[in-house]
This record gives structure tokens, sequence and C-alpha cells, in this order.
């Protein structure tokens, strides 16, 4: 699926994929629910067409 983790500050991240892949990244990160064995949630907050878009959108302080 060519999925990369082009941002992350801890909290929230960007992930870069394939537009005609976006729904099924969308599900694959929502079926995460531990890492390192500890629970976690990952939730979409947008999509967008560029990463520029979404740093200014959801990741500015």
């Amino acid at each position: 699926m060519r999925i990369y983790l082009t941002r992350f500050d801890g909290e929230k991240g960007i992930v870069r994929c394939s537009h005609v892949e976006k729904e099924n990244t969308i599900r694959l990160l929502k079926s995460i629910d531990r890492i390192s064995n500890q629970n976690v949630t990952v939730e979409t907050l947008g999509t967008s067409g560029t990463i520029k878009a979404l740093i200014r959108k959801h990741m500015s302080g």
C-alpha cells in the first residue's frame, strides 16, 4: 500500500498514501489498538490532497 508516516509529534501524525488507497489506509490505521503493550486509539482528523494543508490545519501550534 506504500504508507508513509511523514510527521509525528508524539500525539498527532500525518500519514501519506496513494489517493486510491485512502479508505483502505484509514481502515488499517483504525484497526491498530496497541503499540508496545500500550492501548492506543487511532483517529482520522482530516484528509487532504497536500501535506502542507494538513500541517496548516491540524499540526500548527
